[in-house]
């Protein structure tokens, strides 16, 4: 594990302070309530129906007015966060990521390079061997990249054509386009698979969490990351926002970027990858906020203090803002 420490900082698009960083939400022009459908959903960790609302985000609960309001709930059975009902996207998937400048500000392509190297790298040491391996919204291709360069024969996979066309200017690699479960790669076929920030962005993380157990081969090594919706820092953002009489909540953001519609912590992210019957090799606790975008106002600096400090007693007490998974495909 070694060989991917600093992964989180290098990874993680956790963005906002508790009031004042839903500003770094609003890069991207809003989206009108007409690009979604919004539909009643089960809970994505575990399938359950029960749940409590926790509170409203986007559109007049939100500071900047980005997105549409929508409503936040805690499933009952194993306290996933996520919106209820689901802001499906009305059309496709490539309506909502169009602007890649704008949804990667702040993201250091070098870094994800060579976070990106460390992988393959540690995937070599693990299984003992090279193989073929697979980016799941492989988004601007650094992963890509750096499979190619340590020789593994790779394939990508996103939904936005216009990431797509980035890594391949940019980089010299090749993705395709759709989600997973339109592909249909055949049966044990990869040897590693990655998901880089993208299990929040899942509309039914279960079905494609099955889909990656069903192409992963007996052995194989999955990695991905997770925020931690229960970390310290959100739940004192949420504090916040009742502090100030608002029924907000700073969790997700399902109707504006960057789109994040599932809220894992621990107990849910193991449930759901036990519910699809992975192994968790190793579950680490980390990542640190970005100083806030735009104009940087008393307020929003106050804001950003009060957040790094929250922010450090998270990571040193169990409950930092992000969670780092491996995980593996039994052999039988």
């Amino acid at each position: 594990m070694s060989a991917l420490k600093g992964t989180l900082q290098n990874e993680t698009t956790a963005t906002t302070t508790p009031a004042s960083g839903d500003a770094a939400a609003t890069r991207a022009p809003d989206k009108p309530a007409s690009v979604f459908d919004f539909r009643p959903t089960a809970c994505g960790a575990c399938g359950g129906e029960r749940a409590r609302l926790l509170g409203w985000r986007g559109g007049d609960a939100h500071h900047g007015g980005a997105g549409v309001r929508t409503r936040i709930v805690r499933c009952l059975d194993c306290s996933h966060i996520y919106p209820n009902p689901m802001p499906f996207p009305a059309r496709s998937l490539d309506d909502l990521y169009t602007d890649t400048d704008d949804y990667f500000q702040g993201h250091d392509v070098d870094a994800k390079k060579q976070s990106a190297l460390d992988k393959m790298a540690y995937f070599e040491k693990t299984l003992g061997r090279r193989g073929r391996y697979l980016d799941v919204a492989c988004g601007r291709g650094e992963s890509l990249w750096a499979a190619r360069e340590s020789g593994w024969e790779y394939e990508g996979v996103d939904a936005s054509s216009a990431y797509l066309e980035w890594a391949e200017a940019n980089l010299g690699v090749r993705g395709r386009l759709g989600t997973l479960d339109e592909i249909k790669f055949p049966d044990n076929h990869f040897d590693a698979i990655t998901m880089n920030a993208i299990i929040e962005h899942l509309y039914d993380p279960y079905a494609t969490m099955s889909e990656v157990f069903r192409i992963l081969k007996p052995g194989g090594l999955l990695w991905f990351d997770a925020p931690n919706e229960d970390g310290l820092y959100q739940r004192m953002g949420n504090l916040y926002m009742r502090a100030q009489r608002r029924d907000w909540v700073v969790t997700l953001a399902p109707t504006f970027p960057p789109y994040h519609v599932q809220g894992f912590n621990p107990r849910s992210l193991k449930r759901l990858l036990a519910r699809v019957n992975f192994q968790i090799e190793q579950f680490t606790m980390g990542g640190a906020i970005w100083p806030p975008q735009g104009v940087m106002t008393w307020r929003k600096q106050a804001e950003y203090r009060a957040a790094k400090l929250i922010d450090w007693v998270g990571r040193h007490t169990g409950a930092a803002i992000y969670m780092d998974v491996i995980a593996r495909k039994p052999l039988s």
